[in-house]
């Protein structure tokens, strides 16, 4: 089983403080570096479960680029990378407090550059994979969507921003967290939310509730699945352990409940380690996993 990602690649910064003052200086003791970026993230954490991924993304021609790759490659993802001259490669400051929370300030850089040329140069690979993972807002989006969409195959979608509605129809999957769809949809509660998305075209809808838990929605029905309670440490790359698993589930045809217990036991175990990519568990931490 293959998953392509394409999206973004970043180098995060990550700052611990007891908590922001707006206004004061800060000073941490602990200041550590990993790479980032939704796609990336999404890569790693599936890799750490055990199936092969491939990144499609664009960096710089600097160092933060040349060690973003580096780091891709330790951790066993193939890197399907573009290096786009006189360019910076993306960056992430992210500051977490001690309750775990965190607050980030994104430089996009390369990331920006990113269109359905960078990406078609990898068509074969694309064809050759068993769903192609895409986050909205890496580049020309409702471009890239469209094109994507003539592959034929499935897609796995991070709905974090707004896209021309027609451009969802048919789409196999989508995620995105509770207010992020109230925003795209300019509703009011979740559930008109999800009716929303549904009525666009989406087969199926994964939602992150955080501390809530998760929700599926297709047409049929909706399928909730309860949060695991744990001490949070750091909630920086939740979500995207819980799309990973998500992802995790559909190619190996969980059941709809199952699929959203292991996508949770994901989240809940990444809040408990400090970082993003390294704080993802591997697939044996999450079946040993108990509330």
């Amino acid at each position: 089983m293959t998953v392509t990602c394409i999206g973004k690649l970043n180098i995060d910064f990550n700052y611990s403080v007891d908590t922001i003052e707006i206004g004061k200086n800060h000073v941490s003791e602990n200041v550590e570096t990993s790479i980032g970026g939704k796609a990336t993230n999404i890569a790693v954490a599936l890799r750490k479960l055990g199936i092969l991924t491939q990144l499609i993304a664009n960096i710089g021609d600097d160092e933060l680029g040349t060690n973003a790759i580096s780091q891709l490659q330790s951790f066993g993802v193939i890197p399907l990378i573009n290096v786009k001259p006189g360019t910076r490669t993306g960056f992430t400051f992210i500051v977490v407090e001690s309750d775990g929370t965190n607050t980030m300030f994104n430089y996009l850089g390369a990331n920006a550059t990113l269109c359905v040329e960078d990406i078609a140069l990898h068509e074969k690979t694309l064809k050759n994979s068993d769903i192609i993972f895409y986050q909205i807002g890496a580049g020309e989006s409702d471009e890239i969507l469209s094109y994507l969409k003539t592959l034929g195959k499935p897609i796995f979608l991070e709905l974090c921003k707004y896209v021309e509605p027609k451009i969802l129809d048919g789409i196999d999957f989508v995620s995105l967290n509770e207010e992020e769809a109230l925003k795209i949809t300019e509703t009011k509660n979740t559930f008109e939310a999800l009716s929303t998305l549904l009525d666009l075209g989406i087969k199926n809808i994964f939602m992150k509730l955080g501390a809530k838990g998760s929700i599926h929605a297709c047409e049929e029905k909706i399928t909730y699945g309860k949060p695991y309670t744990i001490d949070a440490l750091d909630t920086t790359g939740a979500g995207d352990a819980f799309s990973a698993g998500c992802i995790y589930g559909i190619l190996n045809n969980f059941p709809v409940e199952n699929i959203l217990s292991f996508a949770n036991r994901c989240g809940a175990l990444t809040c408990t380690r400090k970082g993003t990519t390294r704080a993802f568990p591997t697939i044996e931490e999450v079946q040993k996993f108990k509330e």
